[in-house]
């Protein structure tokens, strides 16, 4: 075979091993949802493990910046690990663009736990308890999320919306959320987000 042609070949071959493992081929967003997933299991509360975590999260932002799964979880990551400045920020991030409830409701409670309750956390609150009645419309029963929502918004209706999600059964599969809704609010706050 000719030299110049082995060479040619040997170049292709090496060029396609290298952009395999380059960063123009990235993964998509649910490879680096998986790793990190995995990587905070496996943490259990280890900072340094939870840090490698949080890596994963970052690297997979950094080609996906809109992909909402990928800043959501970091966010919650960010917030478990008590870096709440940086998980209002992704958090604040995806409310402009339609956050889904339970996002919105994390985001009103970091709101609460930086600023303590001004008017921006009740209207926050009031926003997630508005979202949580249009969707239970179509449900009977309200969830764990809808009443605590109720309950930080100082809504007319957590009392009613208490005893339905009693009703329903719910509350005996969540025993340690049917305690802390009985909380004072700081006291609240402060064991969701210590």
């Amino acid at each position: 075979m000719n030299p110049r042609k082995i060479g040619r070949i040997s170049l292709t071959v090496t060029a396609l091993l290298l952009a395999a493992g380059s960063p123009a081929s990235a993964e998509p967003p649910a490879y680096y949802q998986e790793r990190a997933g995995a990587a905070v299991m496996e943490a259990q509360g280890d900072a340094e493990q939870l840090e490698a975590a949080l890596a994963i999260y970052d690297e997979g932002l950094e080609r996906h910046p809109d992909d909402t799964e990928l800043r959501n979880s970091r966010a919650n990551l960010l917030a478990g690990m008590g870096r709440y400045e940086e998980a209002k920020r992704d958090l604040d991030l995806l409310h402009e663009k339609g956050l889904h409830k339970e996002g919105l409701l994390l985001r009103c409670m970091l709101l609460e736990r930086l600023a303590g309750v001004t008017d921006d956390t009740m209207a926050c609150y009031a926003e997630v308890e508005a979202a949580y009645v249009t969707a239970d419309e179509l449900d009977s029963q309200p969830d764990a999320n809808h009443v605590l929502a109720a309950r930080l918004a100082d809504s007319p209706e957590f009392e009613v919306l208490l005893l339905e999600w009693q009703s329903s059964g719910n509350a005996a599969q969540e025993p340690m959320l049917a305690e802390m809704l009985e909380m004072e609010r700081g006291e609240l706050i402060r064991q969701l987000l210590p």
